[in-house]
């Protein structure tokens, strides 16, 4: 019988266009991926960790840490590919040697995420049975009223929501990367991280910051040179 594990799993894609090794960046003393694995493994509630990545520099460094590798193939590695993608591919290495139950998926960008916020991402998907989760940090309700354009037209985000009095209107979340987590049986089937029992963490506006570009790096900077001082 195949060993039931909890399996993490960080992405860290080698192209990064805005940052160039984004994801070998350094925050204080210790890289994006040092800062990701150091909280997976402080949550205590992983049995493995697991880098995807298509780059060798990335993978060496991984490998520097202890932890799993897996090279990614190139045709999922591309500025078009999905973070599903990866997970599949993951999924499938471990369905031969293990039982992987479930999963967490981590994106090294989210250096203010801590062990409490998995700690308690987790307790609430196991205690609410849900089938998917995903961190999220709440936003003004006022952006329920946007509309976009697609194919030359102009419609809403949600109907009759853009001429609804603000006190109205629900509360609005928006997912920050920093925590995704699914039943691996319910991801296998659906390929996806959204499902009917999707459950929602909410997290600061400090520990959702993702560092996406050079302003987003200069901020996390002196954010942790604030709270060192």
């Amino acid at each position: 019988m195949k060993p039931v594990i909890n399996l993490a799993i960080i992405p860290a894609r080698g192209g990064s266009k805005s940052i160039k090794k984004k994801n070998l960046i350094k925050l204080g003393k210790n890289t994006l991926i040092e800062i990701t694995v150091n909280e997976i493994i402080q949550s205590k509630l992983f049995d493995r960790i697991v880098l995807t990545s298509d780059s060798e520099e990335i993978l060496d460094h991984a490998k520097s840490l202890d932890i799993d590798c897996i090279k990614r193939p190139k045709k999922i590695s591309l500025d078009d590919s999905s973070s599903e993608d990866a997970v599949a591919h993951v999924l499938k290495k471990y369905s031969t040697e293990f039982n992987v139950k479930n999963f967490g998926l981590f994106q090294p960008t989210s250096p203010f995420r801590q062990s409490h916020h998995i700690i308690g991402a987790y307790d609430s998907f196991t205690a609410m049975q849900n089938k998917t989760l995903i961190s999220v940090e709440k936003i003004e309700k006022k952006y329920l009223k946007l509309f976009y354009t697609f194919n030359n037209k102009i419609k809403p985000i949600l109907k009759d929501m853009p001429f609804m009095p603000r006190q109205q209107l629900p509360d609005a979340f928006l997912p920050n990367g920093a925590i995704y987590l699914s039943q691996s049986k319910h991801f296998i089937k659906n390929h996806s991280f959204f499902s009917d029992t999707l459950g929602l963490f909410e997290m600061s506006s400090t520990a959702s910051l993702d560092i996406d570009s050079k302003e987003d790096l200069i901020r996390a900077r002196a954010m942790l040179e604030n709270k060192e001082n």
